[in-house]
């Protein structure tokens, strides 16, 4: 049932992301939507043991305030204005962690994470966002290959509030409510937003799925340093 009531509840972002428990009375709330990038770079930067190491980040619209979705839901400039503002502390500690296929939950599972969310902003009604790609990481890595391919996945909000219903012109939509609060921005690959990307992902997926079939056999350092290999050689990153 969805509330007609504005609640404003304390949400400590960091605690769902770990846990995944939303507090009661508020909803997990997830939307996608057609990533548009505006700037993808590589840098040099130094890492463990004074090595250099490249840094591919990427930047781009993660979302608009004030438009329905394709779930039928409007996130007013003023609600995402405030979300965009209350996770910039998280930001700046580089603790905002995404995901490659968002899970069912609000939890981040370190296992599938792909990317590190290191800048948010509003321009208008528009939400941009940097992320830098983990690509040390079997996912991260993978993420870097789609871009490196020109092949754009989808992204979608994570976040959790609440919403209620409203209607213009005689059709009902779901508007987001204040109080509304970001866990974190996931990449997806799902057919209303690239049908490339899928089918990039497919033949990524037949190609590890021998190794897959075997990883109970395997170390998980074996297992991992072999994943890592087989998708380097499919998207051909040196």
């Amino acid at each position: 049932m969805i509330s007609r009531k504005t609640r404003l509840i304390k949400i400590n972002r960091g605690l769902i992301a770990e846990t995944g428990i939303i507090p009661m009375g508020l909803k997990f709330i997830s939307d996608s939507y057609s990533f548009k990038p505006i700037k993808m770079e590589k840098s040099i930067a130094e890492g463990k043991g004074g090595q250099e190491v490249t840094t591919f980040k990427i930047t781009g619209l993660f979302q608009e305030a004030d438009k329905e979705n394709a779930n039928g839901r409007i996130y007013p400039r003023g609600v995402i204005s405030k979300a965009v503002e209350a996770v910039q502390e998280d930001v700046k500690r580089r603790a905002v962690l995404g995901e490659f296929d968002h899970p069912a939950d609000a939890k981040i599972h370190l296992d599938n994470v792909s990317h590190l969310i290191t800048k948010v902003w509003m321009d208008g009604a528009k939400v941009y966002g940097e992320a830098e790609v983990l690509d040390s990481q079997p996912k991260g890595l993978c993420l870097r290959g789609l871009f490196e391919q020109k092949v754009q996945p989808g992204i979608s909000s994570r976040g959790v509030g609440d919403m209620e219903v409203k209607e213009s012109n005689g059709e009902e939509y779901y508007e987001v409510l204040p109080g509304y609060t970001f866990v974190t921005w996931d990449v997806v690959a799902e057919p209303s937003v690239s049908g490339a990307t899928l089918n990039v992902m497919e033949g990524l997926n037949r190609v590890l799925s021998p190794l897959q079939k075997a990883k109970p056999k395997l170390r998980k350092e074996t297992y991992e340093k072999a994943l890592v290999t087989e998708i380097k050689s499919y998207f051909s990153i040196k």
